[in-house]
């Protein structure tokens, strides 16, 4: 049975009745039909905005897989792009470096919690007379 967000459009059921993610889900399947060339797929993917059929189902069905093979290799491409060759990646030395950084920022910030809970106790006291 579809179920219905607050302004009536069916729900994806792959948001879990999340209407947050429906409504992301759903703008994502209509960017897909309004860029796809293909009328089968563009059918399909309105049958799962209109709720007559899950998004789950319509991944079954080969003209689905027909439709998103574009959007994937155009994605890929792009992939491919930015991370290229002349992409720097990080070795195993530069990564843990970076994490030793960040236990030792951590600890200053630690520590820093800690001195200023101490200074606003003193500070307390001050006040109080105690």
């Amino acid at each position: 049975m579809t179920e219905f967000d607050e302004t009536g459009l069916p729900m994806m059921d792959v948001a879990r009745g999340d209407e947050n993610a429906s409504r992301r889900v759903r703008g994502n399947l209509e960017l897909l039909r309004d860029n796809s060339g293909d009328p089968e797929f563009r059918r399909l993917v309105q049958e799962v905005l209109d709720g007559r059929r899950s998004l789950r189902e319509a991944t079954h069905v080969p003209a689905f897989a027909a439709g998103m093979t574009p959007h994937i290799d155009r994605f890929n491409e792009k992939w491919e792009e930015v991370m290229g060759e002349d992409q720097e990646v990080l070795d195993d030395e530069q990564v843990e470096r970076f994490k030793s950084l960040q236990a030792e920022v951590k600890s200053k910030m630690d520590e820093i919690t800690r001195k200023v809970e101490e200074l606003q106790r003193l500070q307390n006291d001050l006040q109080t007379g105690g």
